[in-house]
């Protein structure tokens, strides 16, 4: 009995019998030898595997024409020449995280829509909605900041007046 070795690279496989080399992923350009050949020939010149390769149809011709190039617009257009205005995506996102939720989320609204409005074309449209989430996320961090500023004069001048009325009522 026959045992077959093939290569994988620059790697040896085998031994194994007929039936278990055909078994293995194998193909037409599959170096095979086996005790009695003097070098490694392609699986597809070997009797053995007449039958095996019989039905498997022949690999692609090389093409002489290159493909067409891919475009990456949504509308089949080319890419516009404008650069892509800011989107605001992650500062919106912050401004939603840590200042003010309903401003935040509509700069987050129209930031997502930049990049879909250039991709398609529309560079007016990207532009408008990088306008519209700038616009939010700012005015969502001014309050937010504002906010947060009349906290702290609060708390100050609680814990001030506060003191203030305590060590009044302490000498009664």
């Amino acid at each position: 009995m026959k045992e077959y070795y093939y290569l994988v690279g620059q790697t040896k496989m085998g031994p194994y019998s007929l039936e278990d080399l055909l078994k293995q992923p194998i193909s037409r350009d599959t170096k095979v030898w086996y005790s009695g050949l003097p070098d490694w020939v392609d699986a597809v010149d070997m009797p053995e595997f007449a039958n095996f390769f019989a039905s498997a149809p022949p690999p692609p011709p090389p093409s002489s024409t290159p493909p067409p190039p891919r475009s990456t617009s949504m509308g089949g257009s080319q890419r516009p020449s404008a650069p892509m205005p800011k989107n605001w995506l992650i500062e919106s996102i912050l401004v939603t995280l840590f200042c003010c939720l309903p401003f935040g989320i509509a700069g987050i609204v129209f930031a997502s829509r930049v990049e879909s409005r250039y991709y398609a074309g529309d560079l007016d449209g990207a532009e408008y909605n990088a306008r519209e989430a700038a616009k939010w996320t700012k005015i969502g961090f001014f309050v937010g900041l504002a906010g947060v500023l009349l906290y702290f004069l609060f708390i100050f001048f609680a814990a001030f007046f506060g003191l203030a009325n305590s060590s009044e009522f302490d000498n009664y």
